[in-house]
């Protein structure tokens, strides 16, 4: 998985443009990413003679788009959210909103006072 930020949201590079660069006596290799098609195209009108290469992003699809800052980075939570998975991750952060704990205590609480055992909840079809 090949990725950018753009501001605080994550981009997936879907190609890579190799660009010969010519500073006299030497010749160094550049590396730009396009993150669409369109901005390949465009790299590819002001360079020409680029190799452009397709990056596979099989199964980060979900990560295009999302959004983290500085401190959640810092913190390693896009390195959690490619180790979990999409479905694990959203999971994750669904649980470790205070509202959504909140509502859970609030739940589980009604239950026990209406004798309701959370493992009679699942075992019903």
């Amino acid at each position: 998985m090949k990725y950018r930020f753009y501001g605080d949201q994550l981009q997936l590079v879907r190609y890579e443009l190799a660009i010969k660069r010519d500073f006299g006596d030497e010749e160094h290799d550049e590396i730009i990413g396009a993150a669409s098609e369109s901005e390949r195209d465009e790299l590819l009108e002001c360079y020409p003679e680029a190799e452009v290469s397709e990056i596979d992003n099989s199964g980060y699809e979900w990560l295009d788009g999302m959004k983290f800052t500085q401190e959640q980075l810092r913190a390693g939570e896009l390195e959690r959210a490619v180790e979990l998975g999409e479905e694990a991750y959203k999971k994750y952060l669904m649980e470790s909103d205070a509202n959504y704990q909140m509502l859970e205590l609030d739940m589980r609480l009604a239950l026990l006072e209406s004798g309701v055992k959370i493992d009679e909840l699942y075992s019903v079809s």
